[in-house]
């Protein structure tokens, strides 16, 4: 079955299969992190992110577990706008304009079903990608494929 972004299940499988020959170029493992107050979307994410070839996928639950990982170099950021992580939907906000700007990074802003403000302003921010209403499935798994292969093409991973 051909998905969204033209990958099939079973290229993401064999990516999969690829996933321990990657590392990032900077002698650190893959990493990808997951930002969303919905904790059933972070577990769905957090397997996506592994069965894409991910070696890591941080996902905090709250924001003192998010103060924890502000820092580390991710080449995959997801941030859920539409369901924030903590009180303030401004955090959020901030998490996504703050790994908008490293270079290296794919960010993915995942907003509400319909949405144009959210659109507009993951757009304007420089979003990888922007998900409206977020779903399972193959599409989620061809996010982390694609986000690999994209990655790749801009030389961030070398063969070990």
């Amino acid at each position: 079955m051909v998905v969204a972004v033209g990958i099939t299940s079973d290229e993401v499988r064999s990516l999969a299969s690829q996933a321990p020959a990657f590392r990032a170029a900077r002698g650190s493992v893959l990493k990808s992190l997951v930002v969303s107050g919905d904790a059933v979307l972070r577990g769905r994410l957090g397997t996506m992110s592994e069965l894409g070839g991910f070696s890591a996928c941080d996902m905090p639950a709250d924001a003192s577990d998010f103060r924890s990982v502000i820092d580390g170099d991710y080449q995959l950021v997801i941030v859920d706008i539409a369901r924030p992580l903590g009180d303030r939907v401004s955090d959020t906000v901030e998490i996504a304009e703050e790994f908008a700007g490293r270079p290296g990074t794919l960010l993915v802003v995942c907003g509400s079903d319909d949405s144009v403000d959210e659109e507009l302003w993951a757009r304007q921010l420089g979003a990888w990608v922007y998900l409206p209403g977020v779903s399972g499935g193959d599409a989620l798994m061809s996010l982390f494929a694609e986000a690999r292969r994209v990655a790749e093409r801009r030389g961030v991973f070398q063969y070990v």
